[in-house]
């Protein structure tokens, strides 16, 4: 019956895309409409720094017939007189620099993997008259881009690899190799490794050029014990390790080649191929230790008594039961119906109340559809979480439910609450995912605190407190699981109740080892993430399109923003560009703005859909900061 409705309310889902964001008309010589400030986000003042981002743009040599252009993506240029061959392709700016070294000719373009900044260039480009290679793996995401994007799935999704970060629209790809294939250019041979880390079906070319044998190696690693991110090495929603186990194995496949230095698509010559792996690999050591569950799963679903006045149900429900017959649940996902009635009937329960909700994931919010138009029932929601319940579809985020769910009550963090004879206090509590709550109320005699997917039971008593770590939730290093947990210290619950794993009393020292943790999390990814600030490689949605979906009328103005947060400690001068279809027209798609340190902005634009337009079509944000060239990092779609 479940999955009956969840088809039903998918179709549903399509009549809820609004054009959001505003729909008043503007002119030309109106300007653009104003950027405004944003919410703000944690950081921690006593790790301030000075680092910034270094503006792209150079051409430097790297042997007699070896260049790179710094690009949003490192561009190689292999020469062979007048001629070039090119791994990777950035922007495509690299074909105005190619003079400067007496290049004529573009014969070959080689992709590594099928990320924006490795190609973008090749969108706008139109036809081109060179050869373009792609790992076969990912050619779907450069030859029927338009079919990927038609038919992406947005709801109740648990896959975070990268393929989001793929090109707006389809190129010509003229060869498909992958690892184990080899290829001539002009007396060079190039021989192809599989190397998936960043994204699943990346390859590596490694060729001798100079007398040295090089490797172009993506995205694999960029400088020693350093990657650009850390979001794209998170793969499956609970494939805490899948990218770094992966990427090891790339490692090996590489190193059997025996390169004499790395080139990889972000930062510089790697000279010594095996200590810059090792150091890798010292680090992804470390982080199979911190990052995979120390969970204890729940024996069988079952309805269980807690205290007299408090119940499990099911799957990871609560339930609170008032003198009074009245109940309040924690979470409505995915438990059985008839759980619910025995509930009931067992702790006598005359009514449903009060649903309120740990975050939005669908397997603790999905059954509010039931109570559309109930008037018995109120649905409490926490106000960082409320758009995301109410309006999904403006979002791009894991576990989305299909259907909008509104809300009765909003709640605020630390409001305290006088329901039946007790009082509720709700606080943010950010970790698993940054739109969480927690709940703190005294149940028959004891302090019990619901923390959802932030904390579990451990399954090896011995072993720290540790909690789930999914970047593309929205995670900030020096919030997350540091407020988590400083949090659950401040108010040392005496019971605490998670979502997925059986109830827990935690100790004072338990508790600050589970600090501990977030904290040496926040000291490993720094170390590890090769930019100017870290969030900028933890952060998922640093930049970002609100609303990620629109579904404006044809010739009717609509507005998307481009929401942007700076990390670094210093002001930031910042380029949006919309990259549009041809059809959709903006009078200013081009921005250039300060952005303070530490503080979000949303930069609006004004858009017209034309009548030539149909279908799903594909925008993105060019992005430039103190002259580096990041390039489309964010994308949205627009359902015409």
């Amino acid at each position: 019956m479940l999955k009956a409705l969840l088809t039903r309310l998918l179709v549903f889902a399509a009549f809820t895309i609004g054009c959001t964001g505003g729909s008043a008309r503007q002119r030309a010589a109106d300007g653009p409409p104003p950027v405004s400030q944003a919410g703000d986000f944690p950081f921690e003042q006593a790790l301030a720094h000075d680092n910034g981002f270094k503006p792209t743009g150079g051409l430097e040599r790297i042997s007699d017939n070896l260049y790179r252009y710094k690009d949003c993506a490192n561009v190689y240029i292999v020469k062979s007189g007048d001629k070039a061959l090119l791994v990777d392709f950035g922007t495509g700016d690299v074909l105005e620099r190619l003079g400067e070294i007496g290049v004529e000719t573009v014969e070959e373009v080689l992709l590594t993997h099928h990320h924006r900044d490795q190609a973008q260039g090749l969108v706008d480009l139109g036809e081109y008259d060179f050869s373009v290679t792609v790992p076969v793996a990912e050619a779907i995401y450069f030859e029927d881009v338009e079919n990927f994007w038609d038919n992406v799935k947005i709801y109740i999704n648990y896959d975070c690899r990268s393929h989001w970060n793929t090109i707006r629209r389809s190129i010509r790809v003229d060869r498909k190799v992958a690892g184990g294939d080899s290829f001539n250019w002009r007396g060079i041979r190039f021989d192809v490794v599989h190397s998936p880390g960043s994204s699943v079906g990346a390859v590596s070319y490694l060729a001798e050029i100079d007398g040295r044998k090089v490797a172009f190696s993506g995205d694999l690693i960029s400088a020693p014990g350093k990657v650009t991110n850390w979001f794209d090495l998170h793969w499956n929603y609970y494939g805490f390790t899948q990218g770094i186990d992966a990427s090891e194995e790339s490692f090996t496949r590489v190193l059997e080649q025996r390169p004499d230095v790395l080139l990889p698509s972000h930062g510089g010559t790697i000279s010594d191929p095996a200590a810059a792996m090792a150091a890798n690999s010292k680090i992804y050591a470390e982080l199979r230790e911190m990052l995979p569950p120390n969970e204890l799963h729940r024996q069988q679903r079952e309805v269980r008594e807690l205290s007299p006045h408090l119940a499990y149900i099911g799957k990871n429900c609560y339930g609170l039961v008032s003198s009074s017959g009245k109940a309040l649940l924690w979470d409505y996902g995915y438990v059985e119906q008839s759980m619910v009635e025995e509930f009931e009937r067992r702790f006598n329960v005359k009514q449903i109340d009060v649903v309120t909700f740990s975050h939005y994931h669908d397997d603790h919010i999905i059954r509010a559809y039931e109570l559309w138009g109930t008037d018995s029932t109120e649905i409490w929601i926490f106000e960082n979480m409320l758009e995301v319940f109410e309006h999904p579809e403006r979002f791009k985020l894991p576990c989305l439910v299909p259907f909008p769910i509104k809300a009765d009550r909003v709640l605020r963090d630390r409001e305290k609450i006088q329901w039946e004879e007790y009082e509720l206090e709700f606080i943010h509590l950010p970790g698993q995912t940054e739109y969480h709550q927690a709940l703190l109320v005294e149940v028959d005699g004891r302090k019990v605190m619901f923390t959802g997917d932030n904390t579990w039971n451990k399954a090896e008593p011995e072993k720290v407190r540790n909690g789930p770590l999914v970047p593309h939730n929205v995670y900030f290093l020096d919030g997350g699981f540091i407020t988590c947990a400083q949090r659950m210290l401040e108010y040392a619950p005496d019971m605490v109740c998670p979502a997925h794993t059986e109830e827990y009393y935690p100790t004072r020292e338990d508790l600050e080892g589970f600090l501990g943790w977030a904290k040496n999390v926040r000291t490993v990814m720094t170390g590890l993430i090769d930019q100017p600030d870290p969030n900028f490689g933890m952060d998922y949605l640093w930049c970002r399109f609100h609303p990620f979906r629109s579904q404006p009328e044809t010739g009717e103005p609509f507005t998307v923003e481009v929401l942007l947060r700076n990390h670094l400690f210093t002001n930031a001068e910042v380029r949006v560009e919309l990259k549009l279809p041809e059809g959709l027209g903006c009078a200013f798609p081009v921005r250039t703005l300060t952005i303070g340190a530490k503080k979000q902005v949303a930069v609006p634009f004004v858009l017209t859909a034309g009548p030539e337009m149909s279908g799903r079509q594909v925008i993105t944000a060019d992005i430039t900061i103190d002259g580096r060239r990041i390039g489309e990092y964010a994308e949205a779609l627009v359902d015409l």
